[in-house]
């Protein structure tokens, strides 16, 4: 007998999800090259108001010029990165914070350098320890005075602040600190007394000044020029010539 043999018809699989992603695919990429220009003009989502807080020694009005060409684009295409390390050249500016806020602002916080010192009469000395040299106009008044060798900027804060604790009983301040290149240290007071201190022993020196200020020198701070604490078993006073 005959055997017959039927063949199976096998139906074609379209690869429909596959084109379908494709297609997706495609029009994400003219929608995207078809927006790309209008997100960078500023005629769509441009930044109309730029913010800036935390300004106290830098000029405020400087800040926004210097931040006003990195904003001329649209919201999007604004570089937070470059305004930041920009704003971080300022010798002022310790940190900054740079935001976008939807939909057209652009906020600038500013953390600035505190001021501890002027140094060697022509920079700053920050509490950090940090020497930066702003413009001269934006110096705060009533700084105290330190003037030194190269690097020795954080020796001489250290004993800047030991030596204004132990002149706390005479309710004086430091209002000069001088450091030669010999080590040897000049302490000019708030009431213009000034101490020749030398290079040795110099915190107990001060002490020792602080205990016998009242009875040598009392209220004639006025006839004094100088004090010299140079001296192991005491001090000398230099008073002014009177004429």
């Amino acid at each position: 007998m005959a055997s017959s043999v039927r063949k199976r018809s096998v139906p074609l699989n379209f690869p429909w999800k596959s084109i379908a992603k494709i297609v997706v695919i495609i029009g994400l990429i003219m929608t995207f090259a078809f927006l790309y220009p209008k997100l960078k003009s500023t005629d769509y989502f441009p930044i109309k108001d730029v913010k800036i807080f935390g300004v106290q020694h830098l000029n405020h009005d400087e800040v926004q010029s210097l931040v006003l060409p990195f904003v001329s684009k649209g919201f999007f295409f604004v570089d937070v990165d470059r305004i930041k390390e920009r704003i971080l050249q300022l010798p002022w500016v310790a940190q900054v914070v740079v935001r976008r806020v939807w939909p057209n602002q652009v906020i600038i916080t500013v953390n600035e350098k505190i001021p501890f010192a002027l140094w060697n009469d022509a920079s700053l000395l920050s509490e950090a320890g940090e020497l930066f040299t702003p413009a001269v106009e934006s110096y705060p008044n009533g700084l105290p005075a330190l003037a030194g060798p190269p690097g020795e900027q954080i020796r001489m804060t250290k004993y800047y602040a030991r030596m204004n604790s132990l002149l706390t009983p005479l309710h004086f301040k430091i209002a000069r600190l001088e450091l030669t290149p010999g080590m040897a240290w000049t302490v000019t007071l708030d009431n213009g007394v000034k101490l020749n201190v030398g290079h040795k022993d110099v915190l107990t020196r001060i002490s020792h000044f602080v205990k016998v200020y009242p009875k040598i020198v009392g209220d004639r701070v006025a006839d004094v020029e100088y004090i010299d604490l140079r001296y192991s078993n005491g001090m000398a006073v230099r008073w002014k010539s009177v004429t």
